[in-house]
Parts: structure tokens; sequence; C-alpha cells
């Protein structure tokens, strides 16, 4: 294989995994919570670069590598920005499905429970949020500020 066809298998599979990578972030993101210093933010990570900055990053890196001509920089930037469109699109639909699906579970906890029980439920739910690092996405009580007695020692 010339060392052409090798440079561009090369950088045809960092592409590929690039964007198998943020697929599966895009992906898992809504049940990821933020970490000690930096979260997700509705355009990426907070704290890190912007997805339109990887995308120049990683260009810029294997163009010099596989010698990109300018119309092949410019379709590979279309596919990068349609597939980032697609993918927060997913996104989006990914996280009202779990907003709805939590938002059903917890009527059929309120069924069950007493309201003086859903109380100190929801209670424990948020202490065991604080415990992990804060409020993990949007499901929950909003704005209720209840506090209630904790569960009996």
């Amino acid at each position: 294989m010339s060392d052409t066809k090798t440079r561009l298998w090369a950088g045809l599979f960092v592409l590929v995994v690039f964007v198998a990578g943020l697929a599966a972030g895009v992906v898992v993101r809504p049940w990821l919570g933020p970490g000690p210093s930096r979260g997700f933010g509705p355009r990426g990570m907070v704290g890190g670069p912007s997805p339109d900055r990887m995308t120049e990053r990683l260009l810029a890196r294997i163009s010099v590598v596989i010698d990109l001509t300018p119309e092949q920089d410019q379709r590979l930037r279309a596919v990068f920005d349609g597939r980032q469109r697609r993918l927060r699109e997913i996104n989006e639909e990914v996280r009202g499905r779990f907003e709805t699906q939590q938002a059903e579970m917890n009527a059929e906890i309120s069924a069950i429970l007493t309201p003086e029980q859903m109380e100190i439920f929801e209670n424990e739910i948020l202490r065991m949020r604080r415990l992990r690092g804060g409020a993990r996405g949007r499901g929950g009580p909003r704005g209720r500020g209840r506090r209630g007695p904790g569960p009996p020692p």
C-alpha cells in the first residue's frame, strides 16, 4: 500500500472514531451529570471546546496528514455540521422522552403514597442528589422549596 493510501486510511479512521465518539457522547449525555468543575451546556461541555472548535482542530490536524483539497475540506465541514445538527435533534428527542417517562413515574408514585409520604420521598431524592454532587438533569420537583422531616431514624 502506498504512503498516501496509508495516510488516507489513517485519516479516515480518525474521522470515523471522532464521529462515533461524538454520537456516543450525545446519546449518553442525559444520564451524565456535571463534573466537579465542568458540565454540559446547550452547545457541549461547559469549560471545554465547542463542537465547532473541535471540528476546526480535527480538520486542521488531518488536512496536514492526508493532504485535503479545499473541496474535500468543505465537504467534510458540511458532513460535520449536518451530523452535529442531527445529533442535537436526537439529544432533544431523547431528553423529551426521558422527561416524559420521569413525569409518568412521579405520577404513579404520587398515586401510591400519601401526601406526607410523598413529601418525605421527594426530600430524600433531593438529599441523594446533593450527596451525588448536585441536581442531575431537569427531573424531580421544581421550585417547590419543600422542607419536611427526613426519613425515620
